[in-house]
């Protein structure tokens, strides 16, 4: 999923912006945020709930809100939106979609963009916060400072939120021993993978293909002093070396079962396999998968998302 800043550093207080909000089932969220920025947004923010402006979310629908410049090809690009999304619907054969607009001052963009990214507690121990805001930290607390960028994994998405969960009740529970080191396959902002190193384990290794992604993960690693402790690369899966206590996986369901050998293969003995980013009606296809190779330890949810923890004995 795309979350992208405003383009325009300097904006003049004379402009006025478009805001399209959108809201579609969880299955067309990547397609519709790229079509979306191809048709000119200056950034798009997800939203997982009601909002004022009316657009009910539905179970396991979300809403996207995205920001264009007032112009002249405005409604044309209105009309392109509308036309692709019922060309999603047609093909898919799913419920219709909603989308409504709303005229912005150029003086309230920074702000309404940055209302949607607030300090989020995930996990009993974990919060991630944007750079703007302040938070007072508990003791206990692990403070992830994390600005949204064009890489995936902000927190607020549900399939975040349940690796993160899964990672801390894993650390806790192996023993120090055990707990040497995790790999972060599909990296994206780093999230996981900073994560892991501020819980104390010792080697983390965070990979994705996109080397935009990697680099955005390089400088999340730095706002967070967990540079020297995170090795951050576009290397393919099947060319990093050595075996790891914790394998997490936040990517595609095929893409899971397609890396299935090479996941397993890298698993250390007593290791745990952390795959998310499926919808619950994948679940048991990719559960299947897996389960004739490693065993199956259980299986968390969250807004229509599941997780699935995997264990070598």
């Amino acid at each position: 999923m795309i979350f992208n800043q405003p383009k325009d550093n300097n904006l003049q207080t004379t402009t006025v912006w478009i805001e399209i909000k959108v809201a579609v089932p969880v299955s067309w969220a990547d397609a519709v945020a790229n079509y979306l920025m191809e048709q000119g947004a200056n950034g798009i923010a997800e939203e997982n709930q009601v909002t004022s402006a009316g657009i009910a979310s539905a179970d396991r629908n979300i809403i996207l809100n995205a920001y264009f410049k007032k112009d002249a090809s405005i409604l044309c690009r209105i009309t392109a939106i509308r036309n692709y999304l019922t060309s999603l619907s047609t093909l898919t054969g799913t419920t219709k979609f909603e989308l409504i607009t709303n005229e912005i001052e150029d003086q309230d963009w920074n702000a309404q963009w940055k209302s949607f990214f607030q300090p989020i507690k995930v996990t009993q121990r974990i919060v991630i916060k944007p750079s703007w805001t302040n938070y007072w930290k508990r003791a206990d607390e692990i403070i992830i400072e994390l600005d949204p960028g064009m890489a995936f994994g902000t927190g607020t998405h549900p399939s975040t939120r349940l690796c993160l969960k899964a990672i801390e009740e894993i650390a806790d529970k192996i023993d120090e021993h055990n707990k040497h080191a995790l790999l972060d396959v599909g990296t994206g902002s780093g999230i996981l993978a900073i994560a892991a190193a501020l819980l104390g384990i010792p080697h983390v290794v965070g990979i994705d293909i996109d080397y935009q992604a990697v680099a955005c993960a390089k400088n999340n690693a730095k706002k967070n002093n967990v540079s020297g402790k995170i090795i951050l690369s576009d290397m393919p899966l099947h060319t990093v070396n050595g075996l790891f206590s914790i394998i997490v996986a936040n990517i595609l369901p095929q893409t899971l079962i397609d890396l299935k050998k090479d996941l397993i293969n890298h698993l250390a003995p007593c290791g745990y396999l952390i795959l998310s980013g499926i919808l619950k009606e994948k679940a048991m296809e990719v559960t299947e998968a897996f389960a004739g190779d490693i065993s199956f330890n259980k299986e968390t949810e969250d807004e229509g998302w599941s997780c699935l923890v995997f264990n070598r004995s």
